[in-house]
Protein backbone atom coordinates (compact mmCIF):
# COMPACT_ATOMS: atom_id res chain seq x y z
CA UNK A 1 0.00 0.00 0.00
CA UNK A 2 1.10 3.55 -0.88
CA UNK A 3 -0.41 6.44 0.98
CA UNK A 4 -0.55 9.94 -0.66
CA UNK A 5 -1.54 13.00 0.95
CA UNK A 6 -2.87 15.97 -1.28
CA UNK A 7 -3.78 19.54 0.82
CA UNK A 8 -4.78 21.38 -1.88
CA UNK A 9 -6.37 19.50 -4.91
CA UNK A 10 -7.53 20.44 -7.67
CA UNK A 11 -9.30 20.92 -10.93
CA UNK A 12 -6.81 20.47 -14.06
CA UNK A 13 -8.44 22.36 -16.85
CA UNK A 14 -6.16 22.51 -19.46
CA UNK A 15 -6.79 23.97 -23.25
CA UNK A 16 -4.72 22.58 -25.56
CA UNK A 17 -3.74 25.22 -28.62
CA UNK A 18 -2.86 24.92 -32.49
CA UNK A 19 -0.47 28.30 -32.27
CA UNK A 20 1.79 29.61 -29.88
CA UNK A 21 -0.11 31.19 -26.79
CA UNK A 22 -0.03 35.22 -27.46
CA UNK A 23 -0.66 37.33 -24.64
CA UNK A 24 -3.74 40.40 -25.14
CA UNK A 25 -4.64 38.37 -28.61
CA UNK A 26 -7.93 35.85 -29.19
CA UNK A 27 -7.44 32.70 -29.77
CA UNK A 28 -9.17 29.96 -30.66
CA UNK A 29 -8.40 26.59 -28.60
CA UNK A 30 -8.38 22.91 -30.08
CA UNK A 31 -10.11 21.21 -27.45
CA UNK A 32 -10.16 21.20 -23.36
CA UNK A 33 -10.55 18.64 -20.83
CA UNK A 34 -10.51 18.70 -16.72
CA UNK A 35 -9.09 15.86 -14.77
CA UNK A 36 -8.64 15.35 -10.65
CA UNK A 37 -5.34 17.01 -10.08
CA UNK A 38 -2.82 17.78 -7.07
CA UNK A 39 0.16 16.17 -6.72
CA UNK A 40 -0.77 13.65 -4.66
CA UNK A 41 -3.91 12.53 -6.50
CA UNK A 42 -1.50 12.91 -9.62
CA UNK A 43 0.48 10.25 -8.28
CA UNK A 44 -1.97 8.07 -6.90
CA UNK A 45 -3.47 8.01 -10.26
CA UNK A 46 -0.41 6.76 -12.06
CA UNK A 47 0.16 4.03 -9.05
CA UNK A 48 -3.50 2.90 -9.45
CA UNK A 49 -3.15 2.50 -13.39
CA UNK A 50 -0.10 0.37 -12.17
CA UNK A 51 -2.14 -1.90 -10.05
CA UNK A 52 -0.45 -0.62 -6.92
CA UNK A 53 -2.56 -0.86 -3.95
CA UNK A 54 -2.88 2.91 -3.21
CA UNK A 55 -5.00 5.63 -0.69
CA UNK A 56 -5.51 8.72 -1.43
CA UNK A 57 -6.09 11.20 1.59
CA UNK A 58 -7.29 14.81 0.35
CA UNK A 59 -9.67 17.54 2.14
CA UNK A 60 -13.15 17.31 0.30
CA UNK A 61 -16.23 19.30 0.60
CA UNK A 62 -18.98 16.92 0.22
CA UNK A 63 -20.89 19.02 -2.04
CA UNK A 64 -17.84 19.30 -3.92
CA UNK A 65 -17.84 18.37 -7.91
CA UNK A 66 -14.37 17.33 -7.65
CA UNK A 67 -15.16 14.09 -6.33
CA UNK A 68 -16.85 12.96 -9.48
CA UNK A 69 -13.71 13.49 -11.28
CA UNK A 70 -11.98 10.72 -8.99
CA UNK A 71 -14.01 8.15 -10.43
CA UNK A 72 -12.81 4.76 -8.73
CA UNK A 73 -9.41 5.86 -7.26
CA UNK A 74 -9.85 4.82 -3.33
CA UNK A 75 -9.85 8.24 -1.10
CA UNK A 76 -10.15 8.53 2.18
CA UNK A 77 -11.49 12.01 2.41
CA UNK A 78 -11.90 14.46 5.14
CA UNK A 79 -14.44 17.03 4.79
CA UNK A 80 -14.36 20.76 4.77
CA UNK A 81 -16.23 23.79 3.89
CA UNK A 82 -14.48 25.04 0.35
CA UNK A 83 -14.11 23.56 -2.38
CA UNK A 84 -11.22 22.15 -5.00
CA UNK A 85 -9.54 25.28 -6.69
CA UNK A 86 -8.76 25.30 -10.72
CA UNK A 87 -5.84 24.75 -11.76
CA UNK A 88 -5.14 26.10 -15.70
CA UNK A 89 -3.07 25.03 -18.34
CA UNK A 90 -2.76 26.44 -21.42
CA UNK A 91 -0.11 24.02 -23.95
CA UNK A 92 0.62 25.28 -27.43
CA UNK A 93 1.54 22.39 -30.17
CA UNK A 94 5.23 22.50 -29.23
CA UNK A 95 3.78 21.39 -25.53
CA UNK A 96 5.11 25.11 -24.11
CA UNK A 97 2.51 24.85 -20.98
CA UNK A 98 1.61 28.83 -19.26
CA UNK A 99 -0.11 27.76 -15.57
CA UNK A 100 -2.27 29.66 -13.72
CA UNK A 101 -2.83 28.25 -10.42
CA UNK A 102 -4.97 29.43 -8.15
CA UNK A 103 -4.71 29.33 -4.32
CA UNK A 104 -7.15 26.77 -2.78
CA UNK A 105 -10.08 26.87 -0.21
CA UNK A 106 -9.10 27.57 3.41
CA UNK A 107 -8.06 24.37 5.96
CA UNK A 108 -8.95 25.17 9.43
CA UNK A 109 -7.07 23.77 12.62
CA UNK A 110 -9.53 21.47 13.71
CA UNK A 111 -9.87 20.17 9.59
CA UNK A 112 -5.40 19.88 10.16
CA UNK A 113 -6.26 17.24 13.17
CA UNK A 114 -8.71 15.42 11.30
CA UNK A 115 -6.68 15.27 8.33
CA UNK A 116 -3.41 14.04 10.24
CA UNK A 117 -5.70 11.58 12.04
CA UNK A 118 -7.30 10.12 8.56
CA UNK A 119 -3.04 10.15 7.54
CA UNK A 120 -1.94 7.84 10.50
CA UNK A 121 -5.11 5.58 10.08
CA UNK A 122 -4.34 4.62 6.01
CA UNK A 123 -0.37 4.26 6.49
CA UNK A 124 -0.64 1.68 9.46
CA UNK A 125 1.75 -1.21 7.18
CA UNK A 126 1.97 1.31 4.60
CA UNK A 127 5.10 0.55 2.30
CA UNK A 128 5.31 4.32 1.30
CA UNK A 129 3.62 8.16 2.59
CA UNK A 130 3.87 10.54 -0.08
CA UNK A 131 3.13 14.10 1.09
CA UNK A 132 2.42 15.84 -2.09
CA UNK A 133 1.98 19.42 -3.75
CA UNK A 134 1.53 22.90 -1.86
CA UNK A 135 -0.16 23.89 1.48
CA UNK A 136 -3.76 25.33 1.00
CA UNK A 137 -4.39 28.97 3.09
CA UNK A 138 -4.91 28.48 6.67
CA UNK A 139 -1.96 25.66 7.29
CA UNK A 140 1.13 26.55 8.55
CA UNK A 141 4.90 25.73 6.63
CA UNK A 142 5.81 23.21 9.05
CA UNK A 143 2.20 20.62 8.24
CA UNK A 144 4.17 18.40 6.77
CA UNK A 145 6.67 17.86 9.22
CA UNK A 146 3.88 17.43 12.20
CA UNK A 147 2.09 14.88 9.73
CA UNK A 148 5.27 12.73 9.55
CA UNK A 149 5.89 13.06 13.22
CA UNK A 150 2.44 11.61 14.05
CA UNK A 151 2.59 8.41 11.21
CA UNK A 152 5.72 7.57 12.96
CA UNK A 153 4.91 8.21 16.77
CA UNK A 154 1.54 6.93 15.94
CA UNK A 155 1.14 4.11 13.45
CA UNK A 156 2.10 0.56 14.24
CA UNK A 157 4.01 -0.22 11.38
CA UNK A 158 5.41 3.33 10.10
CA UNK A 159 6.03 3.57 6.29
CA UNK A 160 8.66 5.39 4.47
CA UNK A 161 7.92 9.36 4.11
CA UNK A 162 8.55 10.53 0.75
CA UNK A 163 8.26 14.77 0.25
CA UNK A 164 7.57 16.26 -3.02
CA UNK A 165 6.89 20.05 -2.33
CA UNK A 166 8.52 23.41 -2.65
CA UNK A 167 9.47 26.58 -0.49
CA UNK A 168 9.78 26.91 3.21
CA UNK A 169 7.27 23.72 3.19
CA UNK A 170 10.42 21.54 1.75
CA UNK A 171 12.87 23.57 3.59
CA UNK A 172 11.08 22.48 7.17
CA UNK A 173 10.53 19.18 5.99
CA UNK A 174 13.81 18.66 5.14
CA UNK A 175 15.38 20.19 8.17
CA UNK A 176 12.99 18.26 10.61
CA UNK A 177 14.72 14.82 9.69
CA UNK A 178 11.75 12.83 9.36
CA UNK A 179 11.31 12.35 5.97
CA UNK A 180 13.65 9.56 3.84
CA UNK A 181 12.89 11.14 -0.31
CA UNK A 182 12.74 14.38 -1.27
CA UNK A 183 11.48 15.17 -5.23
CA UNK A 184 12.86 18.32 -5.84
CA UNK A 185 13.28 20.04 -9.23
CA UNK A 186 16.33 21.71 -10.06
CA UNK A 187 15.14 25.16 -9.03
CA UNK A 188 13.41 24.03 -5.60
CA UNK A 189 16.75 22.10 -5.54
CA UNK A 190 18.36 25.04 -5.42
CA UNK A 191 15.98 26.73 -3.24
CA UNK A 192 15.80 24.05 -0.51
CA UNK A 193 19.92 24.45 -0.10
CA UNK A 194 19.05 28.05 0.40
CA UNK A 195 16.66 27.45 2.78
CA UNK A 196 18.32 25.59 4.61
CA UNK A 197 21.52 28.11 4.91
CA UNK A 198 19.43 30.24 6.09
CA UNK A 199 18.41 27.90 8.97
CA UNK A 200 21.96 27.09 9.80
CA UNK A 201 23.47 30.60 9.78
CA UNK A 202 22.22 34.06 8.92
CA UNK A 203 22.29 34.61 5.17
CA UNK A 204 21.24 38.11 3.81
CA UNK A 205 18.70 38.30 1.05
CA UNK A 206 21.51 39.58 -1.22
CA UNK A 207 23.78 37.07 -0.51
CA UNK A 208 21.23 33.98 -0.70
CA UNK A 209 19.97 35.28 -4.21
CA UNK A 210 23.98 35.79 -5.47
CA UNK A 211 24.64 32.13 -4.34
CA UNK A 212 21.32 31.14 -5.87
CA UNK A 213 21.53 32.36 -9.33
CA UNK A 214 25.90 30.62 -9.30
CA UNK A 215 23.96 27.68 -8.52
CA UNK A 216 21.45 28.16 -11.75
CA UNK A 217 23.75 28.45 -14.21
CA UNK A 218 26.20 25.84 -12.73
CA UNK A 219 23.13 23.47 -12.83
CA UNK A 220 22.04 24.71 -16.17
CA UNK A 221 25.62 24.28 -18.18
CA UNK A 222 26.37 20.78 -16.56
CA UNK A 223 23.55 18.41 -14.45
CA UNK A 224 26.55 16.93 -13.02
CA UNK A 225 26.27 20.46 -10.80
CA UNK A 226 23.45 18.82 -9.16
CA UNK A 227 25.76 16.40 -6.91
CA UNK A 228 27.06 18.73 -4.73
CA UNK A 229 23.88 20.24 -4.39
CA UNK A 230 22.05 16.87 -2.77
CA UNK A 231 25.45 16.46 -0.76
CA UNK A 232 24.05 19.08 1.37
CA UNK A 233 20.87 17.21 2.08
CA UNK A 234 21.62 13.81 1.64
CA UNK A 235 22.62 11.67 3.98
CA UNK A 236 22.18 14.08 6.52
CA UNK A 237 18.71 15.31 6.62
CA UNK A 238 17.11 12.62 4.20
CA UNK A 239 18.27 9.25 2.71
CA UNK A 240 17.54 10.11 -0.85
CA UNK A 241 16.68 12.89 -3.04
CA UNK A 242 15.39 12.07 -6.72
CA UNK A 243 15.90 15.20 -8.39
CA UNK A 244 14.01 16.00 -12.05
CA UNK A 245 15.52 18.03 -14.08
CA UNK A 246 13.27 18.17 -17.20
CA UNK A 247 14.46 17.62 -20.51
CA UNK A 248 18.22 16.61 -18.84
CA UNK A 249 16.58 13.62 -17.06
CA UNK A 250 16.77 12.89 -13.33
CA UNK A 251 19.23 12.91 -10.57
CA UNK A 252 19.02 10.16 -7.94
CA UNK A 253 21.26 10.57 -4.74
CA UNK A 254 21.33 8.22 -1.57
CA UNK A 255 24.32 7.61 1.29
CA UNK A 256 25.54 5.21 -1.19
CA UNK A 257 26.23 7.54 -4.40
CA UNK A 258 24.46 9.01 -7.08
CA UNK A 259 23.50 8.04 -10.51
CA UNK A 260 22.11 10.18 -13.29
CA UNK A 261 19.82 8.87 -15.70
CA UNK A 262 18.76 10.89 -19.00
CA UNK A 263 15.22 10.72 -20.68
CA UNK A 264 14.42 8.69 -24.31
CA UNK A 265 13.67 10.66 -27.32
CA UNK A 266 10.67 12.58 -26.11
CA UNK A 267 7.98 14.66 -28.11
CA UNK A 268 6.96 16.51 -25.31
CA UNK A 269 3.30 17.53 -25.64
CA UNK A 270 2.23 18.88 -22.17
CA UNK A 271 5.16 18.57 -18.95
CA UNK A 272 1.90 18.87 -16.36
CA UNK A 273 2.03 16.12 -13.17
CA UNK A 274 5.24 14.53 -15.30
CA UNK A 275 6.91 15.35 -12.07
CA UNK A 276 4.27 13.87 -10.17
CA UNK A 277 4.90 10.42 -12.63
CA UNK A 278 8.24 10.57 -11.96
CA UNK A 279 7.51 9.79 -8.58
CA UNK A 280 5.01 7.21 -8.77
CA UNK A 281 7.12 5.48 -11.10
CA UNK A 282 10.22 5.74 -8.21
CA UNK A 283 7.83 4.55 -5.50
CA UNK A 284 6.49 1.38 -8.00
CA UNK A 285 10.27 0.55 -8.67
CA UNK A 286 10.79 0.35 -5.06
CA UNK A 287 7.62 -1.98 -4.35
CA UNK A 288 9.31 -4.36 -6.80
CA UNK A 289 12.67 -4.50 -5.06
CA UNK A 290 14.65 -2.35 -7.68
CA UNK A 291 17.68 -0.87 -6.86
CA UNK A 292 18.98 2.29 -7.00
CA UNK A 293 19.47 2.51 -10.97
CA UNK A 294 16.23 0.29 -11.59
CA UNK A 295 14.24 3.16 -9.23
CA UNK A 296 15.73 6.28 -11.56
CA UNK A 297 15.08 4.12 -15.00
CA UNK A 298 11.22 3.96 -13.60
CA UNK A 299 10.86 7.22 -13.02
CA UNK A 300 12.48 8.75 -16.13
CA UNK A 301 10.17 6.29 -17.68
CA UNK A 302 7.11 7.16 -16.16
CA UNK A 303 7.89 11.03 -16.09
CA UNK A 304 8.64 10.89 -19.90
CA UNK A 305 5.66 9.04 -21.04
CA UNK A 306 3.07 11.91 -18.75
CA UNK A 307 5.13 14.60 -20.38
CA UNK A 308 4.37 12.51 -23.77
CA UNK A 309 0.95 13.07 -23.45
CA UNK A 310 -1.62 15.93 -23.97
CA UNK A 311 -3.08 18.14 -21.62
CA UNK A 312 -3.27 16.73 -18.44
CA UNK A 313 -3.25 13.15 -19.09
CA UNK A 314 -0.80 10.78 -16.53
CA UNK A 315 1.15 8.03 -17.74
CA UNK A 316 0.08 4.22 -17.94
CA UNK A 317 1.84 1.14 -18.47
CA UNK A 318 0.78 1.12 -22.55
CA UNK A 319 1.99 4.69 -22.81
CA UNK A 320 5.48 4.01 -21.31
CA UNK A 321 8.79 4.01 -23.69
CA UNK A 322 10.38 1.08 -24.86
CA UNK A 323 14.35 0.55 -25.00
CA UNK A 324 17.41 0.96 -22.60
CA UNK A 325 17.46 4.51 -20.31
CA UNK A 326 21.45 4.86 -19.64
CA UNK A 327 22.15 5.20 -15.98
CA UNK A 328 25.85 6.53 -15.10
CA UNK A 329 27.49 7.23 -11.26
CA UNK A 330 28.30 11.05 -10.98
CA UNK A 331 31.20 11.58 -9.27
Amino acid sequence: MIVTLTMNPAVDRTILLDEPLVPGEVQQARSAREDAGGKGVNVARVLAAAGAPVTAVLPLAVDDPYAALLEDLPVRAVPIAGHARVNLAITDADGETTKVNLPGAGVGAAETAELIDAVVAACDGAAWLALCGSLPPGVPSDFYVDVALAVRARAERPPRIAVDTSGQALVEAVASGAVDLVKPNDDELIDLVIGLMRTLRPLPAEEASRIAAGMRRDVASAPDAVRGLVDAVVPHQVRAALVTLGGAGAVLADSDGAWIATPPPTEVRSTVGAGDSALAGYLLADLAGGDAAARLRSAIRHGSATAALPGTQLATPADLPAGDIPVRPLN
